[in-house]
């Protein structure tokens, strides 16, 4: 992302996080629920705002409608708050039919890396949504944010939603530092030294049973952990703006380096020989298996009950920045972060767009904030000296991972409670790597080429990563996947990422 575009936005419309409060206005009668539904007396209250909430879910069920929590943000936030939760791997389905129906609720979850939807993107370049822009300077909460990465969220220059909160430059090393600490290793520093690591985890008995039976660190089908190790390289973030134009990652020498040691890890045993199968990073750490994963540090709280239930006295630590050639670098998200978007069909006026926002805007006070993050006193947190302590973190998981998809704040307001100091170091760690994050200058680009033919033209370079580190191509074959990509469409992405680049980089 240009510096320029950045502190444009910046300075024009402040930001989407998350400080301050403010009172919900009282809602347009027309808006509101019925008197007669509130108990058949006159109440000095507002009329409770009606709200429709779509967004995608990930665990065998939704989230209730009537839970205690539900009904905690319906009070805070006065509305009467109906979500339609979609099953995550329809969501996108859903979304589209709906757009071309017409038939959207007030608020709508629009995917990370949305502007690669047709669908979605010809929606917003027809007007279906509001730019909410110029009315964000009326929210304390969506309008002051900390000048970080999450400021990319433009499409053609323009604020269309509401961004969800992940921090930008999330990716490290979780490892298991009782295993460096039963090699008698140091926590490494350098490329170099990291390697060292995951040979000594994958060749040494770092879990003592006298077996050869141990691997670095486990890999899926996406060759997780490769965007970081390419970035240590010093190679770009998936696109970069070089010599006038945009190049993509994979035309790099730190890419093809990048390959020629993943064929080295697969060629030696250091990672899963089957990995192009496999779909849980996690698994092999969680088995005792593997002594590490490359993967976003804020998995550190929510992804590793089951290593702690089978192995107790395993010790879990973070490592956050590795030097490479070119320094400590880390790659952010990379694409266009998830937005809640507001649709003109059924937000009809400024007036109701206004109440909207007031809504989402309270959705972000503290009180909102403490329940995301800790859960319901006596039920998720018990205070402890003042503060929250969590006293059952997999009723906390099976009430809130879900729910935690209305939410767009990233917790600043909440209370400080008693954490453990690995999950507080991999928090203020994922923060701190903003200063070497490394961006991806297309992020909120659109490429009318990349919509229509990305997905084909990206398995080609990803069947043929695959085929290179298992040994089914050697470097010519690499050469003739890329320029494969190049002729097959490529080339017309790279001058339209170049052209919508260079129109807001002037």
């Amino acid at each position: 992302m240009a510096h320029q575009r950045e502190t444009k936005w910046k300075r024009k419309f402040g930001g989407l996080i998350l400080a301050g409060t403010m009172l919900l206005g009282a809602a347009c009668s027309n808006n509101g629920a019925d008197p007669g539904e509130q108990g058949g007396e006159e109440s000095t209250k507002p009329d409770l705002v009606k709200i429709k909430f779509m967004t995608p879910y990930f665990n065998a069920e939704p989230p209730k409608q009537d839970s205690e929590a539900m009904d905690n943000i319906r009070k805070h936030t006065n509305t009467d708050l109906e979500v339609v939760w979609v099953p995550a791997s329809a969501y996108n389905d859903k979304l589209n039919a709906s757009i071309a129906g017409q038939d959207l609720p007030e608020v709508v979850m629009a995917r990370t890396g949305s502007n690669n939807n047709a669908a979605f993107v010809n929606a917003v370049r027809s007007g279906m949504f509001w730019d909410i822009g110029p009315y964000l300077k009326d929210y304390p909460n969506l309008n002051e944010m900390v000048p970080d990465l999450e400021a990319n969220t433009l499409i053609d220059g323009k604020i269309y939603g509401i961004r969800k909160y992940f921090p930008q430059a999330r990716d490290g090393v979780i490892f298991r530092k009782d295993w460096l600490d039963r090699l008698g290793l140091q926590e490494p520093k350098t490329v170099e030294e990291l390697i060292e690591v995951m040979y000594a985890f994958a060749k040494e008995d770092p879990d003592d049973n006298g077996k050869d039976d141990t691997f670095a660190f486990g890999v899926t089908s996406g060759v997780n952990g490769f965007g970081l190790f390419n970035s240590w390289y010093g190679g770009a973030n998936r696109w970069e703006f070089k010599d006038g134009q945009m190049i993509p990652e994979f035309y790099s020498e730190a890419y093809l380096q990048t390959l020629k040691l993943y064929k080295q890890f697969y060629d030696d045993n250091i990672i899963n020989q089957d990995f192009p199968v496999f779909t849980n990073g996690f698994e092999l750490l969680n088995k005792g298996k593997a002594g590490m994963v490359l993967t976003a540090l804020d998995d550190l709280t929510v992804r590793f009950g089951d290593l702690a239930k089978a192995f107790p006295d395993a010790e879990l630590d973070v490592i956050s920045r590795i030097e490479g050639p070119q320094g400590a670098r880390v790659p952010t998200m990379g694409t266009l972060p998830t937005l809640f978007v507001f649709p003109k069909t059924s937000v009809k006026t400024e007036e109701r767009l206004k109440q909207v926002l007031g809504f989402m805007d309270k959705m972000a006070d503290p009180e909102m904030q403490d329940l995301f993050v800790w859960g319901i006193e006596g039920v998720h947190y018990e205070l402890k000296d003042g503060k929250p302590e969590r006293t059952d973190a997999s009723k906390f998981t099976a009430d809130f991972s879900d729910l935690d998809m209305i939410r767009f704040d990233e917790g600043a307001k909440a209370q400080e409670g008693n954490m453990p100091a690995n999950f507080l170091k991999a928090k203020q760690v994922q923060l701190d790597n903003l200063e070497i994050a490394v961006p991806n200058p297309t992020q909120s680009l659109i490429s009318n080429t990349g919509i229509e033919k990305g997905t084909e033209l990206g398995k080609i370079i990803g069947d043929a990563r695959t085929k290179f580190i298992i040994g089914e191509i050697d470097e010519a074959g690499w050469h003739k996947a890329v320029e494969d990509w190049t002729k097959g469409g490529g080339e017309q992405i790279i001058k339209e990422y170049t052209e919508e680049y260079l129109k807001y980089n002037k």
